[in-house]
């Protein structure tokens, strides 16, 4: 027990003693992988026999050079970002979600369940009541992966791929049955007026809505639960070490419980977002990946939530850039996705070189 205390002390001094400087450190650390990762990327383009600096001017233009390339980045990043933010959460209490992908589908059932529905009534009561359900749903199907893991110890990673595949394939159910909107398609009923996100502006065929202030919100409100609450200090121990963090009365099972219910509730809002203010409808495969990237966002946020922000800033721009790599530049696409690759391997080796410190 003395053994024990002594662990998590040791534990809540490192954690207070890091939260000073802990947001600065982690973007810092996330703009210099980025920039390394970006650099290296275009010196494969150099090698390669293409132009570096054709391709990097391309990698802005295609992400931010009009306000349709802008408006796509913001569109993309959105989604990354709270995924990555919901899978940053999660790995602070040591558990690695990687659910998101089942939780953003789960959300987006309950967003095209209720956001289709005619309920007569006003827009402020359809809309947060619409967020409501697809966090709820979202919370739920993270909450089912913690509860397991607390309760019978099984472990989150086969708990969130069994519910990620379950939750899209009644996606695919659903849009062919009680949620169609008709008998030859393979969509959902689309969204009333009502419950439509605001859109900030527009640029066609593509709106960016109020949602990416909701999702930098959420960002805010993460930073404040783990840096500012007692609970967020409780969870962080039971990240560092589960099993000593019991010994002093804090239960690592409630914690894991909590932390995928949030978790699945940010991810259940990526999915309202993408429903109630992109697609306005629910479609089979409506999300390109954007669950799985959202761990890449986690690791190269460094799991922190501010940091998060530049990581899927990041993501967005290269998914909206790729397509004009290889028709402007004529570089293949796929150095977007070694950038990427690059900077995840940075990532892994600077924890493997702290480890050992």
């Amino acid at each position: 027990m003395d053994d024990s205390g002594e662990v998590v002390n040791g534990i809540l001094a490192k954690i207070l003693r890091g939260d000073r400087n802990d947001s600065i450190r982690a973007i810092g650390e996330s703009l210099a992988i980025l920039s390394v990762a970006i650099g290296v990327g275009l010196a494969i383009v150099g090698l390669s026999g293409g132009s570096p600096i054709a391709a990097l001017q391309t990698l802005a233009y295609g992400a931010f050079g009009t306000s349709l390339n802008l408006s796509g980045t913001i569109v993309k990043t959105v989604p990354l970002l709270l995924t990555g933010l919901s899978v940053a959460f999660a790995f602070r209490a040591g558990l690695f979600n990687i659910g998101g992908e089942g939780q953003l589908y789960a959300g987006a059932i309950g967003a095209a369940w209720v956001g289709s529905m005619d309920l007569g009534v006003s827009p402020w009561i359809h809309l947060p009541l619409t967020l409501l359900v697809a966090a709820v749903l979202g919370a739920c199907w993270g909450g089912i992966a913690g509860w397991v893991k607390a309760r019978r110890g099984v472990h989150e990673v086969i708990n969130t791929i069994m519910l990620n595949y379950i939750a899209i394939y009644a996606v695919d159910y659903l849009v062919r049955g009680p949620l169609s909107a008709g008998s030859h398609t393979t969509r959902s009923r689309d969204v009333v007026p009502d419950a439509h996100l605001p859109v900030l502006w527009e640029t066609p065929p593509i709106g960016v809505s109020v949602g990416v202030f909701l999702a930098l919100g959420l960002c805010l409100a993460c930073y404040w639960i783990l840096f500012r609450t007692s609970f967020g200090i409780d969870l962080r121990t039971v990240g560092q070490n589960a099993d000593a963090a019991e010994t002093v009365g804090i239960s690592s099972g409630r914690v894991f419980i909590i932390a995928m219910l949030v978790s699945g509730a940010i991810t259940g809002i990526a999915g309202f977002i993408e429903i109630t203010g992109v697609h306005h409808t629910l479609y089979a495969q409506f999300s390109p990946g954007y669950g799985f990237d959202g761990i890449a966002v986690a690791l190269l946020g460094r799991s922190h939530p501010v940091a998060v922000v530049p990581a899927a800033l990041l993501f967005g721009a290269l998914r909206t850039a790729d397509r004009w790599l290889q028709l402007s530049a004529g570089v293949p696409k796929d150095i977007v996705i070694i950038i990427q690759a690059i900077a995840i391997l940075a990532v892994g080796l600077q924890s493997a070189r702290a480890s050992r410190r």
